[in-house]
């Protein structure tokens, strides 16, 4: 394990009809993930398939991105094959690396919607929609 954005809509926000079976994971300022590891600081974006959260890494004392995948079969797919890609190109020639956000860790949550799919990614900064 690594210690070291989301694109979103022109909506203000997600909408509550996607926090359902399949859906979004609610999320609320102060959650903990991973036994604690993870603090949700506050909502970075929203894009179709998952949220973005700005989160604090209290075993590496740094912020990371906490990307938290829809929980539909399709979404988790995507997400493995998000993982996938970043993880190949992380073991790839390390200049080419330097262009794209790197993966520090993944993991599966599992909350009333359903299991989530999440990744955890560099914090680059605020979305660039804002």
């Amino acid at each position: 394990m690594l210690c070291s954005s989301s694109s979103g809509s022109s909506e203000e926000d997600e909408g509550i009809d996607s926090y359902r079976k399949g859906g979004y994971h609610a999320v609320r300022v102060g959650d903990s993930f991973i036994a604690g590891r993870y603090i949700a600081q506050r909502k970075l974006g929203w894009g179709e398939f998952s949220t973005v959260w700005l989160a604090y890494d209290t075993q590496c004392s740094k912020y990371v991105a906490l990307k938290i995948q829809k929980s539909a079969p399709q979404f988790a797919q995507a997400a493995l094959h998000e993982i996938e890609v970043l993880s190949a190109i992380a073991d790839g020639d390390p200049s080419s690396s330097k262009y794209v956000v790197r993966l520090i860790d993944h993991f599966k949550h599992t909350g009333p919607n359903g299991q989530h799919l999440c990744m955890v990614l560099e914090f680059l900064g605020d979305s660039l929609l804002r």
